[in-house]
C-alpha cells in the first residue's frame, strides 16, 4: 500500500525554505520510492491560505508536513522567543549549536505538551534586514513614523515601536497586496524572501542590519506520524535531518547570491556600522528584558549567557 504525504510551504520556488522543503521531499522519494507518494504544495498562498494558517491546516489534515516561522509559536512556547531577541544570535554557528543541542528536544517536548504537532527539525532562512522605498535606515531616528510590516508575534511590534516605527501586523500575502496597491510600508525580512516574494520591486533601500536570524520549524501532525509504519517514521526523521544539514550549505552563500541581483544604480545598500548597530541594541534592551525572563535562564545559558 502506498502512503500519501502532503508537503506544504508558503514561499516562491527560489526561496531558501522552498529549496529546503524540496531537499526534504527528494530524500523521501529516493528512500521510499515504492512506499510513499508525495504531493508537494510549494506555496499555499496560491491555494488561498495565509502563512499563519499552516499549523491549523496540518492539524486538520489538509497538509501533513510543512514549515512556519518560529515567531508564530513564541507566545505558546516561550523558549522560542530566543529567536526574537534582537542582535542575540551573533553568527550562524552559534544558532546551529543551539538547535543541534538539547534546545531542540526541549522545544519538541513543549510541542507535545501544548499542541497536536510534532517538531521534525528547526531551519534557518537568513538574517533579517530592514528595507523600504524612501530612505536609508542607519539610526533609530531614521525609523521615526515609518510604517513597518511585522510578523504575528507579541514582541516584534514592541521592538519596532520602540525604534520609532509604526508597526503594522500583516501576513506576507496581505503585505504584498498593500505594496501593489501603492501603500508605503517598510519591512524586515531575510534577503531570500525580500527577493523571491518580489518586494525588491517596491523597496530600493536595503539596510543590512542583521537584527534577527530568521528561524523556521518543520512540523507534522503528531498522531499521523505515530500511525505511520516505523520505516516511514525513520525515513521522515532522516529526511528532516538531511535537509537541515544541506540547507546550511545553501544558506552560507544565499545572501551573497541574492545581493548580486541589485545594481548600485537602482538600489542603495547600507551595512550598519558597529556604532550604528549599538544605537539599535541600546534602544532595545529595556523592551526586550521581560522576554528574556520568559525564555528562562536555562535556555539563555545554552547560548553561553
Amino acid at each position: 500500500m502506498t502512503i500519501s504525504i502532503k508537503l506544504a510551504g508558503y514561499q516562491p520556488h527560489g526561496s531558501l525554505l522552498s529549496q529546503t522543503l524540496k531537499l526534504f521531499s527528494d530524500f523521501l522519494k529516493k528512500h521510499l520510492p515504492d512506499t510513499v507518494s508525495i504531493k508537494f504544495s510549494n506555496n499555499i498562498m496560491d491555494l488561498g491560505y495565509a502563512p499563519g494558517a499552516m499549523p491549523d491546516a496540518i492539524e486538520s489534515g489538509k497538509f501533513d508536513i510543512g514549515y512556519i516561522a518560529t515567531s508564530y509559536f513564541s507566545k505558546s512556547i516561550p523558549e522560542l522567543y530566543i529567536f526574537d531577541l534582537p542582535f542575540t544570535l551573533r553568527n550562524k554557528a552559534q544558532a546551529y549549536r543551539l538547535v543541534d543541542g538539547p534546545f531542540a528536544s526541549m522545544v519538541a517536548s513543549q510541542f507535545e505538551k501544548k499542541t497536536h504537532l510534532k517538531l521534525l527539525n528547526i531551519w534557518e532562512y537568513g538574517y533579517r534586514h530592514f528595507t523600504n522605498d524612501s530612505h536609508p535606515i542607519r539610526r533609530p531616528i531614521d525609523c521615526q513614523n515609518l510604517p513597518i510590516r511585522t510578523l504575528l508575534n507579541e514582541l516584534h511590534p514592541i521592538m519596532f515601536k520602540t525604534l520609532g516605527f509604526k508597526p503594522v501586523t500583516l501576513q506576507v500575502n496581505e503585505f504584498l497586496k498593500q505594496l501593489k496597491a501603492g501603500k508605503k510600508i517598510a519591512q524586515e525580512n531575510a534577503l531570500t524572501n525580500y527577493y523571491n516574494f518580489g518586494i525588491h520591486e517596491f523597496h530600493h533601500h536595503i539596510t543590512l542590519s542583521s537584527h534577527l536570524l530568521g528561524m523556521a520549524i518543520l512540523i507534522c501532525k503528531r498522531e499521523l506520524f505515530e500511525n505511520w509504519p516505523r520505516e516511514i517514521q525513520e525515513v521522515v526523521t532522516a529526511a528532516a535531518h538531511h535537509a537541515t544539514l544541506e540547507q546550511r550549505k545553501i544558506a552560507a552563500i544565499e545572501e551573497e547570491v541574492v545581493l548580486q541581483n541589485f545594481s548600485p544604480d537602482n538600489y542603495q545598500i547600507h551595512k550598519l556600522t558597529d556604532e550604528e548597530k549599538s544605537l539599535f541594541e541600546d534602544a532595545l534592551i529595556t523592551p526586550t528584558s521581560p522576554y528574556r525572563e520568559k525564555i528562562g535562564k536555562a535556555t539563555l545559558a545554552m547560548l553561553g549567557e
